[in-house]
């Protein structure tokens, strides 16, 4: 039946087509775009990703434990993003983002930058407000975009944080900010002596971005308006 089907609607999905549909693609889901084949799993490990997984479900369908499913989907995910030996990055640099601080972190003035895409409710940085769905289709527009840093208050209320990435899956963001944009964190760091201050204001923007403008453009400007807002440091999160 199911071949009749196929011949019916066209040819049988292949593997490489599975796994491809899972990043932008019919099944898009960013959690699991790591199984692309042009990641570090290929076809094989996505094939062999799937097998492992359904053993351990229906293991933990029996004892109730899941952790072991998430041990192999979080190994899978390590796997999938490793660059493979030897190679060539997409992006060089000439030279170290490194300097050394001017004093101890437990005397400075730290801000915290995150690249998650984070923004207070009614200051949206995009003027047609898409919402998360929208904006994954929009990747590539993204990655064309002038990086956009939205201000977010020492004191916001953080029911009013919001979070939009057309990259990476944003619903452990939206259950816990603190995932992407620490702030929380840092402020038990200034309470136990590790920080001396946490900047009034901090910043985030979505790291789906045009690269060139950032390296070239933005971070340039954005480290200049840091050191005249008194900033010693700043920690930069991923997503």
């Amino acid at each position: 039946m199911a071949e009749a089907e196929a011949t019916k609607d066209g040819p049988p999905e292949s593997l490489e087509g599975f796994l491809q549909s899972f990043a932008y693609g019919a099944r898009n889901d960013l959690l699991f775009k790591f199984l692309h084949p042009r990641n570090g799993l290929k076809e094989q490990g996505g094939a062999e990703f799937f097998r492992r997984l359904l053993e351990l479900l229906g293991e933990a369908f029996d004892t109730g434990d899941y952790a072991e499913v998430m041990e192999h989907c979080v190994s899978a995910q390590i796997q999938g993003y490793t660059p493979a030996p030897n190679a060539k990055p997409l992006w060089a640099y000439d030279d170290t983002p490194w300097a050394t601080l001017a004093r101890p972190l437990s005397e400075s003035r730290l801000a915290l930058i995150s690249a998650g895409g984070l923004f207070v409710t009614g200051d949206d940085p995009l003027p047609d407000e898409p919402s998360q769905s929208q904006s994954i289709p929009r990747i590539d527009e993204f990655l064309r975009m002038e990086p956009t840093l939205s201000e977010i208050p020492l004191n916001v209320d953080r029911n009013a944080l919001r979070v939009r990435h057309p990259g990476y899956d944003i619903r452990g963001t939206e259950r816990d900010h603190n995932v992407v944009f620490p702030i929380d964190r840092l402020l038990e760091a200034k309470r136990s002596g590790l920080v001396g201050e946490i900047a009034e204001t901090n910043y985030s923007f979505v790291g789906a971005t045009s690269q060139l403008r950032l390296k070239k453009h933005a971070a340039p400007a954005w480290a200049q308006m840091l050191i005249e807002r008194g900033v010693d440091a700043a920690l930069l999160v991923g997503a």
